[in-house]
């Protein structure tokens, strides 16, 4: 079966993106081919390494999203390819693959990743996506409960299938690559080590959080921040972080490839968000085993369970304050958490289950077989 995932672009900040390299691992490629299609420039190192596990990259880079001339690049390449369905993922993604889709006969896929939109999805676009939804595409996905809920009113009488997102498990690190990988990110010797991912943008909320880490007491042991991902945030969250004083204590990584390793280095994880879906990276640090503080959105109580973390409401950075001291203060809770989240993420949303969902859904919608065609050159585009 020959399977294009198209999405806005491949990076390691957005769960959507890291789901691709979740495919690649846990997909058996004796039964999928597997071709990531993105709209904007990619992260290099992503590419490479899907590559490396077998999967096509190709990408089509626009200006903007209406590009004429990008989908008519794009409609050919799929129009030649003759793929058997097209697995849509992410607004922009969505509604040219919808669209796409019903051009070329292909039966499309879409998961929806969260409960709101980005703020910098227009209102057209929007509309766009509730009519491709209703009218264009085959299958309907969502990452969580609390997500297939929030798009219900705008499916109209569309099912949805309830597909949770998956963690494939994560190495631990020795005491001595964990102790460098710390001495890397300037932790001094026995501080404990606060980790956040994700995109530098409201959604996450990383202004809450280093409100919240100012309130931290700042002596004995201080605690450390580590960031990690990027946005269009990160200038004023850079500000923000002089302006309170944190310099000495909170740092912005950047994009990371290594996200498992700093996971493997941290003591907590925290989340700040003000929406989310069913979030990958809190999943990831379940299953590297920290304990998490999480503001309690979307699907994210269900996630945790009762025993894996603490949860405080959205947009309380004082409750934020509270729970990350009580928990730092309390090394043996925090190896029960961990070791409580570890088992409950690789025993809930283990990858092979939800791959092999996937894989059926994929056979049961798949158009009926034909031949392949194929030019002899790629299409012109960036990859």
């Amino acid at each position: 079966m020959r399977v294009a995932q198209l999405i806005d672009r491949v990076h390691t900040s957005g769960g959507a993106e890291r789901l691709q390299r979740t495919f690649a691992e846990t997909l058996d490629p004796l039964r999928v081919e597997l071709s990531v299609v993105t709209l904007r420039p990619d992260q290099p190192e992503v590419v490479a390494w899907l590559r490396d596990h077998g999967v096509r990259v190709v990408s089509f880079p626009a200006r903007r999203f209406g590009d004429l001339a990008r989908a008519r690049a794009l409609l050919r390449f799929l129009r030649r390819e003759r793929f058997d369905l097209i697995h849509t993922h992410l607004v922009r993604s969505t509604v040219l693959g919808g669209v796409l889709g019903r051009l070329t006969g292909t039966p499309v896929v879409t998961t929806l990743h969260n409960t709101e939109h980005n703020h910098k999805v227009g209102r057209a676009l929007r509309l766009g996506e509730r009519w491709v939804l209703r009218n264009a595409v085959d299958h309907v996905i969502a990452v969580g409960w609390e997500t297939a809920r929030a798009h219900g009113d705008s499916l109209g009488s569309r099912s949805i299938e309830v597909i949770p997102n998956a963690v494939t498990g994560t190495p631990e690190l020795s005491p001595a690559e964990r102790e460098s990988v710390r001495v890397e990110l300037g932790v001094p010797v026995g501080a404990p080590l606060v980790l956040a991912v994700g995109r530098l943008v409201a959604q996450k909320a990383f202004s809450d959080l280093l409100c919240a880490f100012a309130a931290l007491p700042a002596s004995g042991r201080t605690p450390q921040l580590r960031i990690a991902g990027r946005g269009h945030l990160e200038r004023a969250l850079a500000h923000e972080i002089a302006e309170r004083g944190l310099a000495d204590r909170v740092a912005l990584l950047g994009v990371r490839s290594d996200v498992a390793r700093l996971m493997g280095a941290a003591d907590v994880y925290v989340s700040s968000s003000h929406w989310e879906g069913m979030p990958v990276a809190m999943l990831e640090a379940m299953s590297s085993g920290l304990p998490v503080v999480a503001t309690d959105v979307g699907d994210v109580a269900r996630v945790l369970g009762e025993e894996c973390g603490v949860l405080v409401p959205a947009r309380d950075p004082a409750a934020l304050a509270r729970a990350l001291d009580e928990l730092l203060g309390d090394p043996a809770r925090r190896e029960r958490l961990g070791a409580a989240g570890r088992i409950r993420a690789r025993s809930h949303f283990g990858a092979e289950a939800w791959a092999e969902r996937h894989m059926a859904l994929y056979a049961s919608l798949r158009r009926p077989t034909q031949p392949t065609l194929r030019a002899r050159e790629e299409p012109h585009c960036a990859s």
